[in-house]
């Protein structure tokens, strides 16, 4: 394997080099670009939908579990080599996909492009946040100007911050909240090629900017959990949301040893 710039343990993230083939990301942008637009071509819908045809065209397209609706976006996710990259970075036995997002960033579009400060365990109660991680992984050229995820170094081991969400668009008055806490943080842009693929603890805090470039900012999200995740109970409308993990059709496995 080749060498991993950062540490996912002691930083929270690691850049991995590239793993997808270009025809396997175009195949999968189509296929992305399809669901948008409601087309799905195994005729079943996605989880959720937070923006819809007709809505605002410079806000970020996001849709949760876009390979229940596409073969091909499916395929991407669910890619032996992705599968053997993860294992073996984190040791596991087992890597098992239990969520996926698209994202799909326009140009143009300013603060409506942006992703606040957060860190994905404030949005998954019923998972203790040790062993669950998620991977991006780049359908287009990530640049400096598209708005790339920023990640904070070692933020993953801070304790939570209230008020930080992924929702916030003011990256302003967030970035002043963090100065009170830490002021000497350090940040790193996660500029990345198309088909590279970035893994972060669910305990890292991160966020986006504005797409300044004059193409959409791609990315596909995979949610995944090793062997050793646990859950926790929950109650309310979540209580059973884990109950699909006993559905290879919607959680697959991707790896095994």
């Amino acid at each position: 394997m080749k060498n991993i710039e950062y540490s996912l343990i002691n930083d929270g993230f690691c850049i991995l080099p590239k793993i997808f083939s270009s025809k396997i990301i175009e195949l999968a942008k189509e296929g992305l670009w399809d669901v948008i637009q409601g087309n799905y071509e195994t005729g079943v819908p996605p989880e959720n939908r937070f923006w819809n045809k007709g809505d605002d065209p410079k806000k970020i397209i996001k849709i949760d579990k876009p390979h229940l609706c596409n073969n091909n976006i499916r395929r991407l996710i669910t890619n032996f080599d992705f599968g053997q990259y993860l294992g073996q970075i984190l040791d596991a036995r087992t890597i098992q996909i239990w969520h996926s997002q698209l994202i799909w960033k326009p140009p143009g579009g300013g603060e409506k492009g942006h992703a606040g400060w957060h860190c994905d365990k404030q949005y998954w109660p019923f998972w203790e946040p040790g062993k669950v991680f998620t991977a991006w992984i780049a359908l287009s050229n990530v640049t400096e100007n598209a708005g790339p995820v920023s990640y904070i170094v070692g933020s993953n081991h801070w304790d939570d911050i209230s008020n930080l969400d992924f929702f916030d668009k003011n990256l302003v008055a967030q970035g002043r909240l963090l100065d009170k806490k830490h002021p000497n943080r350090t940040m790193v842009n996660a500029n990345i090629e198309r088909g590279q693929v970035i893994v972060h603890s669910s305990k890292v805090y991160h966020c986006s900017g504005a797409n300044k470039s004059k193409r959409p900012r791609i990315g596909m999200v995979v949610h995944f959990c090793t062997d050793e995740a646990l859950r926790k109970p929950v109650s309310g409308d979540l209580r059973n949301y884990l109950n699909q993990m006993d559905d290879e059709t919607v959680c697959p496995t991707i790896y095994k040893c």
